[in-house]
Order: C-alpha cells, then structure tokens, then sequence
C-alpha cells in the first residue's frame, strides 16, 4: 500500500515537470488566491505643470527641442498649451521594493527627466506592512540627469506595499509623480 502511493505521488510529479499544463489541470484549484513577489518595481510618468514654465523654461525648451507644453515653439507673448487632462509628460519614476530576507526590505526610486536636468525633488516614500507603517521624506536640490535614493526597512514577514508620491522640479517645469505603488512578499 505505501508502494503504491508513493509510486503515484512520483508519477502525478514527473507528469508535472514533463507536462506544464498537467500540473494546473492536477493541482486543486487555489480559490484565486495570488502568491505576491519577492521583488517588484514600477515606473510612472511624470505630468508637467504647464503653467509653471518661466521664461528661462521656455528659453531652454526653444534652444534645446523640447516639445512640452509648446515651450518650444510658441512665442513668449502667447500663453502655453493646457489641453492634456492632467498635464504633459516629462519623464519617469520608477519604485522598486526587494525582499532582503529576515522581514528586510530594499526600497529604492530613480527619477529621470525628458525636459532637461532636474534641479530638485520632493517626494514621499510610505511603506507597510501588518508590521506597521513609515513615511520618509526625500528633498534634494543636487542638480542631476537621474535622481535617485532609497532605503532599508524592517517590515516583518508577510505582505507589504510602498507607494511614491511628490514632484520633480526640472529645468523647464515641475512635474508631479503619478503616484506609483508596488507589493511584495517579506520573507
């Protein structure tokens, strides 16, 4: 009797290994349930304020190319474009979360710009997790092409979320992130 079962467990797993779709018809169904990842990131755009382009903004978008807002191409005495809902794009933010093991989780966020250097940031980085949660605050006002921080945080095992939030401040317009979310398994 134990042969057998055993015989039958060791065939139902090589039918499963040779046969990918074998396995989900075998396996019992799981009642939707998903398994999160140990690591995750995502990236969202930057919205430009179009009213926040100044002079030397629209003076950098002319003498560089830069199609936002028609900073490039409409004459200083005319008012700017503001027809897209929620602004024009300018870049990115991209928000990663890793799973480092012992309820550790890396958490990290780069922004980058398509409308010159950035010049500053302010964004808000919140974490949780059934552990608890943590607000941190980025501000920098180091010129740069990428800006990008991040932090290790004691989350305990189990599910947690991080979510990025805030503004970049380029050289021809403040941009707002589309607030970004990621989750991830805390082993």
């Amino acid at each position: 009797m134990r042969v057998r079962s055993t015989a039958a467990a060791l065939v139902a797993v090589i039918v499963a290994l040779l046969l990918p779709g074998a396995a989900a018809i075998a396996a019992p169904p799981s009642g939707g349930v998903r398994a999160d990842p140990l690591s995750d990131a995502l990236t969202a755009p930057l919205l430009a304020d179009c009213s926040s382009i100044t002079d030397n903004g629209r003076s950098y978008a002319r003498l560089h190319g830069v199609d936002l807002c028609g900073a490039d191409t409409t004459p200083p005495s005319e008012p700017l474009r503001t027809e897209a809902v929620g602004g024009e794009e300018c870049g990115s933010a991209t928000l990663s979360m890793t799973s480092r093991g012992g309820g550790l989780a890396a958490i990290d966020w780069r922004a980058s710009s398509e409308t010159g250097p950035i010049v500053a940031v302010e964004l808000d980085l919140a974490f949780a997790s059934h552990s608890g949660g943590e607000m941190r605050h980025f501000s920098d006002r180091s010129p740069s092409v990428h800006a990008h921080d991040g932090t290790v945080a004691f989350l305990g095992a189990g599910r947690a979320t991080a979510t990025l939030s805030g503004s970049v401040e380029t050289f021809t317009a403040t941009c707002r992130i589309v607030p970004a979310s990621v989750r991830i398994l805390v082993r």
